[in-house]
């Protein structure tokens, strides 16, 4: 008979200062002690065998439990349900209701109640149990018991899943045999895409592990893994042109940082002989290899057979598997009736309760998106070991995952509409992300277009832009102004070029009031055509006048020449014009940076600064229930000084208008007859006159519609109907601006060449 192990020497503090603060110990279980002490206290036993299972009314069936000095023993002597519920109950939560003498005083000698009733989970169409406990008459819910079969193959009471890898493996293998989408994702046209080196993690037992050039290697018959992870302050050991030959030799375990050393155990559990980490396989000390690898990141990880994530640790040292409260997580048998027909419980409440993953420490940084969304197949290690693919999600909470949840994260999109709609979906997301190198911000999403453009026939990439609908992607809006950057990351035109989330707004039919030219973009390299440039400028065509920027002690505001609105209003102005001109404008205004410098910005009084302003396009919503929308959006710019004509964005404005029903009707009689007529273009449908999508996009690459050059008097209908028309009173204002500047022969330097064919339209160029 084998010796019993000391369990009391597999059970401490997860460290001294915790155990000094807190009155009762969370416990940390070694893997010996789980693996062979996992099983009921008699309590629990006698619980779930005698519960009364008719029980459906609130709050169910009471039954005396331990106290919790009994409930802590239990745990130290191996019974998973009091371990579990052990390290579910929030002692600051009860501390907080029941008073802080109270648990103190009386823990050891009131017993918890355990309440158990059944229910119909009607959201998974399967029957459940609900759990809760009361102390003091505070009662809180535990977890659920899910009256559903366990998958074959799958003990959860045998041994610990980390450590035997049998639910990892099980989700991997049933996503390769059943999952056509998944295996899809890897193309023949990227097979010869494949990562320049590779590390060879041989078997479990193999001491070292060798960098090995792919060169030689046939990747398509080849399964490698990949590992996404956090470098935090840096990774004590990288590739470099010094250790490259030492690593072709072998790198030996002891000398690999922790979450390396997991991702290699994981690789080798999972029968897979390579494993690509950046930090090793990438030289480090080389821009030329960094630059020559990075342009193929996106088929590295669509390539790999299964991706790996240290989503909860912040650097190399963390590891994969969570080791504060090990295996709290992992879903536990409960006898409930007949033994042989096992039940999970694995939903729980309270700071057990099943983890987001986006709030996990990997997820806030910016590169690690592509990462995720590329990859075929994602094994998240949090708190629980979490599972996606293209068709499915599982964790150990629900190894099944649910009817209701689907990976969100994909590059797809079947028409123009939805392939734009999702890009906006993944800058707005990628936009909040932190990222250590400001330069990165195009490189780290390079993959992801580069995914997109091979779906996205005829429509070109332009840092960050995609050139069809382009003049409305050009209205992006910063959630609040960021501190601009010192160098050049990209052209003012681009969201990329400001480090705050950005945003659109989008609607299904528009009006074009400015006409894209030309852009013009110097690839930093031209074997990485999504990735960063080095200058940009776009060509534009349309309506612009100037305005003062205002900076007041709470906003910011756009001003116009009142004086000269007035003048001009009072002269040669028909009766028609007269309701347009009296109602005025109100602007809004979304800074990408402050113009201003640091002791203008910290001024009591007001600051103005000269600013020109170009609207550019007019979004007509009908998607709201009882009213319609049309949104004018335009650029604030600023002259760069270099040529008449140059401007460099430092802002979006817009300008609203809202109807109610019986100006929808009236809008939506107008719309239809607008459509027909193509004076506005819906965005996913070509505009009339052309025989194919192709023919379209040839003549029109960016999508800019039929240009209607008449600014004044252009959305009269709504001032029929009596509402304010604040769209064309602005539009109204440019054209009377122009003419009025005209007259008393005002030129400006910084406006560039007038269209000869329209009142107050320039050629300009943003840059």
């Amino acid at each position: 008979m084998s010796e019993e192990p000391n369990y009391e020497q597999n059970i401490g503090f997860d460290t001294q200062e915790e155990a000094v603060q807190s009155t009762r110990p969370r416990l940390h279980l070694s893997p010996e002690f789980l693996s062979k002490r996992l099983h009921y206290c008699s309590k629990c036993r006698w619980i779930f065998e005698n519960a009364d299972l008719s029980i459906q009314d609130y709050p169910g069936k009471e039954y005396d439990f331990h106290n919790w000095a009994g409930l802590s023993d239990a745990a130290r002597e191996g019974c998973h349900h009091c371990y579990v519920l052990l390290n579910t109950l929030d002692e600051e939560h009860i501390l907080r209701l029941t008073g802080p003498d109270n648990l103190e005083s009386q823990e050891n000698t009131n017993p918890l109640k355990l309440r158990i009733r059944s229910y119909d989970r009607a959201w998974t169409g399967t029957p459940g149990i609900m759990t809760s406990w009361e102390l003091h008459s505070v009662k809180q819910k535990l977890y659920d018991i899910h009256l559903e079969p366990l998958e074959d193959g799958i003990d959860l009471m045998a041994n610990s899943l980390l450590l035997s890898f049998v639910l990892p493996t099980s989700w991997v293998d049933q996503c390769s045999a059943t999952h056509p989408s998944c295996n899809a994702r890897i193309r023949q046209d990227s097979r010869d895409r494949k990562p320049t080196r590779l590390l060879f993690v041989g078997d479990l037992v193999n001491p070292w592990v060798n960098l090995c050039e792919t060169k030689t290697l046939d990747l398509s018959r080849t399964d490698y893994m990949t590992l996404s992870h956090c470098w935090g302050d840096g990774v004590p050991l990288r590739l470099t042109h010094d250790n490259y030959n030492r690593f072709l030799a072998g790198i030996e375990f002891s000398e690999i940082p922790k979450t390396f050393r997991d991702a290699i155990d994981a690789t080798r559990r999972l029968s897979v002989q390579y494993l690509w980490i950046d930090s090793l396989c990438i030289v480090q000390d080389s821009r030329e290899d960094w630059l020559h690898e990075s342009a193929k990141m996106h088929h590295i990880y669509q390539n790999s057979y299964l991706n790996l994530m240290a989503a909860a640790s912040s650097n190399s040292h963390g590891g994969l598997y969570s080791s504060k409260y090990p295996f709290l997580s992992i879903p536990f048998l409960v006898p409930l009736g007949d033994p042989r027909k096992p039940k999970i419980a694995c939903y729980r409440y309270m700071n057990a309760r099943r983890e987001k993953l986006d709030n996990l420490t990997l997820f806030s940084r910016g590169w690690v998106m592509q990462e995720r969304v590329l990859a075929r197949r994602n094994l998240i290690f949090g708190k629980e070991i979490h599972w996606e693919c293209h068709d499915s999600t599982g964790s150990e909470s629900f190894p099944v995952g649910t009817a209701l949840e689907k990976r969100q994260h994909t590059v797809e999109g079947q028409t123009d509409a939805s392939r734009r709609t999702v890009w906006q979906i993944i800058v707005k997301n990628y936009s909040r992300l932190n990222l250590t190198f400001a330069s990165d911000r195009l490189i780290a999403i390079a993959g992801m277009a580069a995914e997109l453009g091979q779906l996205w026939d005829s429509v070109q990439y332009y840092a960050g832009l995609w050139s069809l609908h382009l003049r409305a992607s050009l209205l992006w809006c910063s959630r609040k102004p960021s501190v601009q950057a010192k160098s050049f990351i990209a052209p003012s035109w681009s969201w990329a070029s400001v480090g705050t989330e950005v945003q659109w707004f989008d609607a299904d039919d528009f009006d074009g009031l400015a006409e894209v030219l030309q852009v013009d973009v110097v690839l930093t390299s031209h074997g990485h055509p999504f990735g960063p440039v080095t200058r940009g400028s776009i060509h534009l065509n349309g309506p612009m006048c100037q305005a003062k920027l205002v900076k007041t002690k709470y906003t910011e505001i756009l001003c116009f020449d009142q004086d000269t609105e007035d003048a001009v209003s009072k002269a040669d102005t028909t009766e028609d014009d007269d309701a347009t001109t009296q109602s005025g404008f109100r602007t809004t205004v979304v800074l990408d940076h402050y113009p201003w410098s640091e002791q203008e910005m910290a001024a009591e009084t007001d600051v103005d600064i000269t600013v020109y302003v170009a609207p550019l396009q007019t979004d007509i919503d009908l998607k709201l229930t009882y009213s319609g929308l049309l949104r004018l959006g335009g650029l604030l710019l600023l002259p760069t000084g270099s040529f008449s004509g140059q401007f460099r964005r430092i802002g979006h404005f817009f300008i609203q208008d809202q109807w109610g029903m019986d100006g929808r009707r009236v809008y939506e009689e107008r719309i239809a007859r607008m459509r027909k007529e193509g004076k506005i273009q819906q965005k996913d449908e070509k505009p009339p006159g052309f025989v194919d999508r192709e023919e379209w996009l040839k003549r029109d690459p960016f999508g800019n519609g039929v240009i209607t050059k008449t600014l004044r008097s252009r959305y009269n209908s709504a001032v029929d109907l009596g509402y304010a028309g604040e769209i064309s009173n602005f539009l109204g204002y440019i054209d009377r601006w122009a003419e009025e500047h005209r007259k008393l022969g005002i030129m400006d330097p910084n406006l560039g060449e007038e269209d000869v064919e329209a009142k107050g339209w320039y050629r300009y160029e943003i840059v």
